[in-house]
């Protein structure tokens, strides 16, 4: 028992110690919402600079052509997206994007970062 709360005492010290890990105020975070054919929005939390000069990545790759329509993103997909400010459904900026090969961006294992 003394040994238990010893060692649970000396982890938690430990962890304390542990510098905190920076956050990737890029990364995009939660559920990327089906719109539509090759479309997927989410909602973005973070956003440094214009709309309009955003870049999207999927993991280290240029995702693009930028500020294209919604249709174009929903039927060719391949990496387009848009960034406009909605303020009906999300009260903020929303990312409209398809990724580079068409797959579901909540399953395929890539990370989007918003820069």
């Amino acid at each position: 028992m003394i040994g238990s709360t010893l060692f649970a005492l000396a982890s938690s010290a430990f962890l304390y110690l542990l510098p905190p890990s920076p956050i990737d105020r890029n990364l995009l975070r939660g559920t990327f919402y089906f719109l539509k054919g090759h479309a997927y929005q989410i909602p973005v939390k973070y956003l440094d600079g214009e709309l309009g000069a955003a870049r999207l990545y999927e993991d280290d790759k240029l995702l693009g052509p930028a500020n294209s329509e919604l249709e174009e993103i929903a039927a060719k997909g391949d990496g387009r997206f848009q960034l406009f400010r909605d303020n009906k459904s999300f009260f903020g900026p929303v990312l409209l994007l398809s990724t580079s090969d068409n797959t579901d961006p909540n399953t395929n294992g890539r990370k989007y970062h918003l820069r």
